[in-house]
């Protein structure tokens, strides 16, 4: 039997992961799209483009997290009812 306080920890490193690389996906589809636009002189455009990519890709990660939380909550609850 595990301590409490392990699955908190696990949660809290979960969420600040997820936090993490939703700013860091937004930060790099940005910058991406600076660099390409001081390249080619399109500004604003690709800029925004991978930005919108970026936050994409975030929302994507928040989505596969949710996902896995779910998983695990629902793997405890069926633990916790096995006779």
């Amino acid at each position: 039997m595990r301590p409490p306080g392990r699955d908190t920890l696990r949660l809290i490193t979960q969420f600040s992961a997820g936090a993490l690389e939703v700013g860091l996906s937004v930060a790099v589809g940005a910058g991406i799209g600076y660099w390409l636009d001081s390249v080619f002189g399109t500004a604003p455009w690709l800029t925004l483009f991978w930005l919108l990519c970026g936050v994409a890709a975030g929302f994507r990660s928040l989505l596969r997290l949710m996902k896995r939380l779910e998983r695990a909550e629902g793997q405890k609850e069926d633990d916790g009812n096995a006779p």
